[in-house]
């Protein structure tokens, strides 16, 4: 999400899972006014708003780098997640800055506004799915089937270049940001995972139970969350890969550049002065 530097990942190189709330409570509950706020719609479903699960899926900091301290949301439809978002502050010349940062999950364009003014509308769907050469069929358990796409999940691999060029293996979490089991759509079962630099998530892999004809298969799909370059693999076999976007990391809410792209992300506040 924000440039890298290395002490941060010796820092925090031992953190295998998301971990306790950094910062105050009075932050997060910041946080999450700020996600509340949003109003989102698939753009085939323009009545039917997404559903905010309130409390952050992760909570993450990074204060080797420039003070980060943020908090990662999703938004669903019939149980599935069609939106996550990142909001979050960093500090810079002794002032923070706050900053959203959204990716679309949605396999169709979506519509969303802040506060009543639409800031972003991707025109095309937010990920692809692809079958996983040699998975095993879906377990007919849900504690199964959360085994089969942790083991699923360690078959994949991502790195990242950050500003200075510098390149950077990215570590999975393993436990996921968010499983789910929807109710409709044609997917039985599915969870988020990360590539995280600490706690901090970076590229995204989703993998899902999805129906294909009269039956379930395992299918991945990847993302970016951060704007500098990165590549993921499949068993060494690279699946994936996204180019640095230039200029989106000095964006301002209200910005119609990248507005129609999947990931977004823009300063809601800037400057706001440190408190004693």
């Amino acid at each position: 999400m924000h440039s890298l530097l290395l002490c941060s990942m010796l820092l925090l190189a031992q953190a295998d899972a998301p971990q306790p709330a950094p910062g105050s409570g009075t932050a997060v509950e910041a946080f999450k006014a700020e996600a509340a706020a949003y109003a989102v719609h698939l753009q085939s479903r323009p009545g039917e708003k997404l559903t905010l699960v309130k409390e952050p899926v992760l909570r993450w900091g990074n204060p080797a780098r420039t003070g980060e301290d943020g908090a990662v949301f999703v938004w669903t439809l019939g149980g599935r997640p069609e939106i996550i978002g990142s909001i979050f502050t960093y500090r810079f010349k002794e002032k923070i800055n706050r900053k959203h940062e959204f990716h679309s999950l949605a396999t169709e364009p979506l519509s969303a506004e802040f506060r009543g003014k639409e800031v972003w509308a991707p025109k095309k769907a937010g990920l692809t799915f692809a079958p996983i050469e040699g998975a095993p069929a879906p377990a007919d358990s849900a504690r199964l089937r959360l085994t089969q796409m942790k083991a699923l999940a360690r078959d994949f691999s991502a790195s990242l270049k950050d500003a200075e060029g510098e390149s950077y293996q990215l570590r999975l979490l393993t436990q996921p940001l968010y499983r789910y089991e929807p109710v409709e759509r044609g997917v039985l079962d599915g969870a988020i995972f990360s590539f995280a630099v600490g706690t901090d998530p970076e590229v995204l892999l989703a993998l899902e139970a999805r129906k294909v004809k009269d039956a379930m298969q395992w299918e991945y799909a990847l993302a970016r969350f951060h704007y500098v370059e990165m590549k993921a693999f499949y068993k060494d076999r690279e699946v994936f890969r996204a180019d640095a976007l230039p200029k989106i990391d000095n964006l301002d809410l209200g910005s119609t550049e990248y507005r129609d792209g999947v990931y977004t992300t823009y300063h809601v506040e800037r400057n706001i002065p440190v408190g004693p």
